[in-house]
């Protein structure tokens, strides 16, 4: 009974307006009764906007209407400035200091400005940046998901103030380096002095609360477990096990992740009164980072959800990549990362024949592997057997791979990789020689995996401290209690539950992410709280907030054991 909608439901009284109507009227009301002269509606960049723009010069005919992208530099200007960031690279650049309002044109701002002191009736100013460039009596955000953005990328749409011709990884990459951290920092800014917050994820269905209904929706998420929308990709390695078990998107090819557990790109969802409205994860960071996180987590890793479970599906597949994260000075110092991906498989299930791929074999040295990938650019042959350690796997095993760890999921797998939040360091080693479903070969980054390979990652080393790496700290009767990782180079820390009654368990000082692995359902109570159990099904991530402390985990069914992982920083 996996959910693909989960979703908090409100019973308290507050407003979700739905549809352009019902939105264009509860605006008119607000502003023609509070007589506010300057509205700024911020726009999520890369959002296309003109039909909310339309729907808003009709409902105010008398009013002053300006596009905030009519004050920008060119797309010419913008992008020279951005380029020493974005670089020629496929796939990497480094993040960008700008925001936005550092690319206005100065003469068009003027004019704007002379021509605004000369209207005396109500004015809106629509787009990015909006909030920077008036001081506004009012002020409105329309926000939609990363996952949204990219969808609208694929559609052939161009960033803010890009180009419409610009490939696909080109769009991503513009947004991973500047768009995104650029609109989080503005997000920041003002999330909490809202007068309205709209959700465009359906660009012909807006919904919208007030920004104080806004602000009392999301604090409830701090106080109680909650789950993500998850939402489905498909690739050229995918699988068949998540479209047959979780009974979704079988018109797909096949599936090969499933993001169940990454705030940064999923989504929360409120339901009131048969209603609903459609957040990004992130912005509950934002708003209430020290409730979700706790202190500890926030003063190592800010207003950033160090935390991510997604799910890597191979059974009728493919092996993933022969590939490699960076370490963390590496990620510091040639992109500006804060910290690097480090991550763990934990496999879900498994094939009589399945494998990883993890590490390289004793013997073989780094510069004989990386010769041998060059080579196989050219060839379209590479000899893993030779080079490369891989482990037969089994279900429940927990593999580590801090960073500069050569691995892969080998076909035949699901595993749930539990890891840091950073998502686009994964450097392709060699990826069988394959084209992607585009007919295209997929980015190759030997130039920067080479520089962090650990040479004391091979076969003996991960044989003994990569693989079941398992540790018992507590076991009686109806409860086991273990830690799997992660490896000491790594800030995240994971236990695997067992258990056949009811366990208390506490947050430990930082965000908890977990997910059901084993068993049919549990419940989850909050300690020492009104609030109501929580229901889990199998294969279902959520997460406990720093600030609920303590809770306990009830498997539903009587004496049946369940098994659930449990991750949190150390």
């Amino acid at each position: 009974m996996y959910r693909l909608r989960p979703a908090l439901n409100v019973k308290e009284k507050i407003k979700i307006y739905s549809g352009f109507e019902e939105v264009i009227k509860e605006l008119s009301y607000y502003h023609s009764n509070n007589h506010n002269r300057s509205v700024a509606i911020e726009v999520h960049p890369s959002l296309p906007i003109h039909v909310f723009a339309e729907q808003v010069k009709k409902a105010f005919p008398q009013s002053l209407i300006t596009m905030t992208d009519s004050l920008y530099q060119s797309p010419e200007f913008i992008h020279s400035k951005l380029y020493p960031f974005l670089t020629d690279d496929e796939v990497f650049g480094r993040f960008s200091p700008y925001n936005f309002v550092d690319f206005l044109c100065l003469e068009k701002i003027t004019s704007y400005y002379k021509k605004l002191a000369k209207h005396d009736n109500l004015h809106f100013l629509i787009g990015v940046g909006a909030s920077k460039i008036i001081d506004y009596d009012s002020l409105i955000y329309v926000d939609t998901t990363r996952w949204e953005i990219q969808n609208i990328y694929k559609s052939g749409l161009s960033n803010w103030q890009g180009f419409k011709d610009s490939h696909f990884n080109e769009k991503l990459k513009r947004a991973y380096y500047f768009e995104w951290p650029a609109s989080t920092d503005l997000k920041n800014d003002i999330l909490f002095g809202l007068d309205f917050y709209i959700d465009l994820s359906d660009r012909d269905d807006p919904s919208m609360v007030s920004g104080n209904d806004f602000k009392y929706v999301m604090k409830q998420f701090t106080i109680q477990p909650f789950r993500l929308v998850p939402f489905f990709e498909q690739g050229v390695w995918g699988g068949k096990w998540l479209q047959e078990k979780f009974k979704v998107e079988k018109d797909k090819i096949n599936l090969a992740w499933c993001f169940d557990g990454v705030p940064e790109e999923n989504s929360v969802l409120i339901t009131c009164n048969e209603k609903e409205i459609e957040i990004p994860a992130q912005n509950l960071v934002l708003l209430y980072p020290k409730e979700i996180l706790g202190e500890k987590v926030f003063g190592r890793y800010g207003k950033d959800f160090p935390i991510r479970f997604n799910f890597l599906d191979t059974i009728e597949g493919q092996n993933l990549s022969l590939q490699v994260h960076p370490t963390l000075d590496y990620a510091y110092r040639r992109f500006g990362a804060k910290y690097t991906q480090d991550e763990s498989y934990y496999v879900m299930e498994a094939k009589d024949d399945a494998k990883v791929y993890l590490g390289l074999k004793d013997g073989v040295k780094v510069s004989e592997f990386v010769t041998a990938c060059e080579e196989a650019q050219q060839t379209g042959e590479f000899n893993d057997k030779k080079f490369v350690h891989s482990l037969a796997v089994k279900k429940h095993d927990h593999l580590l791979i801090p960073g500069g760890t050569i691995h892969s999921s080998g076909e035949g797998n699901v595993v749930l990789e539990i890891s840091s939040t950073p998502n686009r360091f994964t450097f392709k080693l060699w990826d069988w020689g394959r084209v992607d479903l585009d007919g295209e070969p997929r980015p190759i980054s030997i130039h920067h995996g080479k520089h962090v390979i650990n040479d004391t990652f091979k076969e003996s080393y991960v044989n003994k401290e990569f693989y079941n790496n398992i540790v018992v700290l507590k076991e009686k009767v109806g409860h086991k209690e273990e830690i799997t990782g992660l490896h000491e180079l790594e800030s995240i820390g994971t236990k695997r539950l067992t258990f056949t009654k009811a366990i208390k368990q506490s947050t430990e000082n930082s965000v908890n992410m977990l997910n059901l692995v084993e068993g049919k359902q549990i419940k989850v109570k909050i300690d020492h709280s009104e609030v109501e159990t929580f229901d889990v099904y199998y294969g279902e991530t959520f997460i406990i907030p720093e600030k609920v402390k303590d809770y306990t985990l009830i498997p539903v069914a009587n004496e049946q054991e369940v098994k659930v992982m449990k991750a949190y920083i150390r």
